[in-house]
């Protein structure tokens, strides 16, 4: 448990505590602090609430003609390579046989 908060003061989750975690901390962020430092915060307007809000808005990635085909295939399992399909009926029995050994893969 003491390495787990070792590394949390590390990389920034946990204030460091001593030089060795202050070192790990500075290799990681330590070009940050050249992109911050002209960086300043008006307490004033924020404790004023004098602050707009700015609406960033963002393209999705994919257009919605390119995922039409992928819920189709979603929920009538057409059109996917039959591979595909055995892996996908074989995670599934896997689940369905293991149910009370355990959590699934990934979830320990």
């Amino acid at each position: 448990m003491e390495l787990m908060s070792e590394w949390l003061a590390s990389t920034g989750f946990l204030f460091p505590t001593n030089e060795l975690e202050l070192a790990r901390f500075e290799k990681l962020y330590g070009d940050e602090a050249s992109v911050m430092s002209n960086f300043e915060v008006d307490c004033d307007r924020i404790f004023g609430k004098t602050l707009t809000a700015k609406v960033v808005s963002f393209e999705p990635e994919a257009k919605p003609e390119d995922i039409v085909p992928l819920k189709m295939v979603a929920r009538k399992g057409s059109n996917l390579p039959k591979h595909i399909q055995d892996k996908i009926k074989k995670n599934q029995d896997e689940r369905n046989s293991g149910a009370n050994s355990g959590p699934e893969k990934g979830a320990e």
